[in-house]
């Protein structure tokens, strides 16, 4: 039954020759309904039906009397009736009128009323003269509702339908824009020519015989399309009875941006590995050039102390020789001063001795610093390169740690798929 609220939407043509009667029902019915049109016989009744039919306004019941002066209430529904067939009708009739309540079901009233008029019958009346129109109105509700959510469902979901043996029956717009194919095209295809060659045999066979059994089958599917790209879906396949036969019905939805972006980021990471590896190669590399040119500054270096040491040696040598040069000079006794013109010579000869002595002392003294200066930076230049090679093995069980773990995500995508 039809509530309040829906009859507060609806317009009512009352036709009632009658003043007092017709004032008297037309202030109840205006506490009902949105609207009422009154009129004083069939013909004005009919006119205002007709005014109302062409502003687009619909007139959604009509209670009437029969009989009325010019043009009665069966004739005024008669030329009604041309115009539309299912407009409800509520006939006033006294109990005399048997004949005439006959004619008014052959046009299709939805009720009558018995003079004098009870206001509770009349509304229940009303209310059973409206309930079809309500629940035809509720069902156009739900159909617009259900064809909103079919429209969204379409959008996004991929759904086509195949028989048996895999002929493809049906395939919505979602599927048709994934797979490239046409209505015609694809409705001329089988599952076969969908389903991508990567996909087993034997598995697609477990899958008919688990939903031959009436089971419903989820999981990814790989798909191929018109132009040979593959495509994926994430399905659920249940089994329908149409028309007696079994047919399967697949509803997808879209996983082909997350399966290439897994794709993609493989990629990267096998990259990103094959640079690690080629660095790891580089380092190892550069780290046995370096220990190369590390043991060859070791070996080089006791030589360097050798030589360091002779020269040490020499120096000490000369500083002797010096000395007793020197000693010699200073024990001259006054009794070679006779000999001085003899002497001078060997005293000049020995200056000259002396004084290259001199100046090889200084040269080695020289050469002797800048071995040690050497020394030195050969110390620092090994305690450099101890460094660096610290440094680079640190990088390589750094860069080891980043591999290991780049490989395990690997294993778990790999998995995953």
């Amino acid at each position: 039954m039809p509530n309040i609220e829906y009859l507060r939407t609806q317009t009512v043509l009352f036709v009632e020759d009658e003043e007092l009667a017709r004032d008297v029902l037309a202030k109840i019915l205006t506490k009902i309904f949105k609207k009422v049109i009154t009129a004083t016989n069939g013909q004005e009744g009919l006119e205002k039906f007709n005014n109302f039919k062409n502003t687009n306004e619909a007139i959604d019941l009509i209670i009437s009397d029969i009989n009325m002066p010019i043009m009665n209430g069966l004739e005024m529904l008669e030329d009604i009736r041309k115009i539309d067939s299912d407009v409800p009708v509520i006939f006033v009739t006294a109990r005399n009128e048997t004949s005439n309540i006959l004619k008014a079901i052959d046009l299709n009233v939805a009720n009558y009323v018995i003079k004098p008029i009870q206001t509770d019958v009349l509304l229940n009346k009303i209310f059973d003269a409206c309930e079809k129109k309500f629940i035809q109105k509720q069902l156009d509700d739900k159909q617009k509702e259900l064809a909103v959510y079919l429209e969204a469902v379409d959008c996004v979901a991929l759904i086509f339908r195949m028989k048996d043996d895999g002929q493809i029956t049906f395939a919505n717009k979602s599927l048709l824009e994934a797979s490239l194919y046409s209505q015609e095209e694809i409705e001329n295809l089988n599952f076969n020519n969908l389903i991508h060659p990567d996909i087993p045999k034997d598995s697609i066979d477990k899958t008919w015989e688990f939903l031959r059994e009436g089971k419903i089958w989820s999981g990814n599917t790989k798909f191929i399309a018109k132009n040979k790209e593959a495509f994926y879906l994430k399905n659920t396949v249940f089994k329908v009875k149409i028309n007696s036969q079994d047919e399967y019905i697949t509803i997808g939805f879209s996983t082909t941006k997350e399966n290439n972006e897994k794709r993609e980021f493989h990629k990267k990471v096998l990259m990103n590995v094959q640079e690690f590896n080629r660095k790891e190669y580089s380092y190892k590399k550069e780290i046995a050039e370096l220990n190369d040119k590390l043991k060859q500054l070791e070996a080089y270096l006791p030589r360097l102390y050798e030589e360091l040491e002779d020269q040490k040696a020499k120096t000490l040598s000369k500083n002797r020789q010096l000395e007793h040069y020197e000693m010699q000079m200073h024990n001259v006794d006054e009794k070679y001063y006779g000999h001085m013109s003899v002497k001078s010579k060997e005293v000049d000869e020995y200056s000259k001795v002396i004084s290259g002595l001199r100046q090889e002392n200084a040269k080695l003294k020289e050469k002797n610093e800048a071995s040690q200066e050497e020394v030195i930076a050969t110390k620092k230049e090994l305690t450099l390169l101890m460094e660096t090679n610290n440094s680079k093995n640190r990088r390589i069980n750094d860069l080891s740690d980043v591999i290991r773990s780049l490989e395990s995500k690997i294993r778990d995508i790999t998995a995953g798929q």
